[in-house]
């Protein structure tokens, strides 16, 4: 018997670093929500895979390294999965870490690496009066 790997394109990411992981919760106060904004959170690294739940309402959305910007797989409650996208309802996005120059000399890294997660109501990742769960891993 052969392996089928006709068609396929396989990619892997192995970076000999240690594996990261992180998580937190977050809980919303009744505030109205902003729907332009995003949360950014901070876990201490450059994310490669972030889970957002929102364990109120049980929905997840999930965001995996090669993904578009602003885009994530949204889990209903029903377990339906679809595919959101910039331009659409949005999602999750890791920004570039950058650096901060001080006189025109670079000082460092201007975060340690982060993720953000948009504030649309019709994604509803973030709502006022919900607890959120994360995880991420780098």
């Amino acid at each position: 018997m052969a392996a089928n790997i006709a068609g396929q394109t396989a990619s892997s990411l192995i970076n000999g670093a240690p594996n990261l992981r992180a998580q937190g919760r977050i809980v919303f106060d009744g505030t109205a929500i902003t729907v332009t904004d995003y949360l950014e959170v901070f876990p201490g690294f450059v994310p490669v895979y972030v889970r957002w739940e929102n364990i109120t309402d049980r929905t997840g959305f999930e965001w995996f390294t090669g993904m578009a910007a602003n885009s994530c797989i949204k889990i209903a409650a029903n377990g339906t999965r679809t595919l959101e996208v910039t331009g659409g309802n949005g999602g999750i996005t890791i920004p570039p870490v950058g650096t901060v120059t001080v006189g025109g000399v670079s000082a460092g890294p201007a975060s340690v690496g982060s993720f953000r997660v948009l504030q649309n109501a019709t994604l509803a990742a973030i709502l006022a009066s919900k607890t959120c769960q994360w995880l991420a891993f780098g």
